[in-house]
């Protein structure tokens, strides 16, 4: 079991799920600025995002396809006294209704990179991923999400635009063997 400790929040985050890290941090950062909206955090891990959301008086559901990170989520919200509506989920499989914000930090690896679930989908879980966000998203909302430059930067922005959404970069870092990059996404 690995602590995570940012501002107020405590994360007690299991093996087999996601701690929180630069890329997390950076979608924290852009977090830290929204007006409190309804929410979904698409593949949660360790629910930091979606605590960090509720903190903050949004009204969040959060989803992932791993029942440990499901529990781990639970367990941390519990911890940080916020509720958060759960649902076990392959992305958007048993989501339903829309939501203003979609966050979406995925694990975004390429598929062919030598680790597990939680670090590797690559580009495919992406195209995936921006398919269905369409149908979750209100007229006006929104979707930021993050990828790295391993995901594959000109592969990302041309399945962005062929799913019909408006691309801005809002964030890059550079870290020791990739960049990151979030983007905001709206219809």
């Amino acid at each position: 079991m690995t602590r995570f400790f940012y501002k107020d929040i405590v994360l007690e985050v299991p093996s087999g799920v996601y701690t929180p890290r630069e890329d997390s941090l950076m979608l924290a950062e852009l977090l830290e600025q929204e007006r409190p909206c309804t929410a979904l955090d698409v593949g949660c891990g360790s629910g930091f995002l979606a605590i960090l959301m509720a903190k903050r008086g949004f009204s969040v559901t959060a989803a992932d396809i791993n029942p440990a990170t499901i529990e781990a989520t639970k367990n941390n919200a519990i911890i940080n006294l916020v509720d958060i509506d759960l649902i076990l989920s392959d992305l958007f499989e048993t989501v339903s209704g829309t939501f203003d914000l979609i966050i979406f930090n995925p694990p975004y690896l390429p598929n062919d990179a030598p680790v597990d679930l939680q670090w590797s989908g690559g580009i495919d879980l992406v195209r995936r991923f921006l398919l269905d966000a369409r149908k979750h998203l209100n007229a006006n909302g929104k979707v930021l999400f993050l990828i790295s430059t391993l995901t594959g930067e000109k592969e990302t922005v041309e399945a962005i635009e062929k799913n019909g959404y408006r691309c801005k970069e809002l964030l890059r870092k550079k870290v020791p063997w990739e960049e990151l990059i979030v983007y905001e996404l709206k219809l």
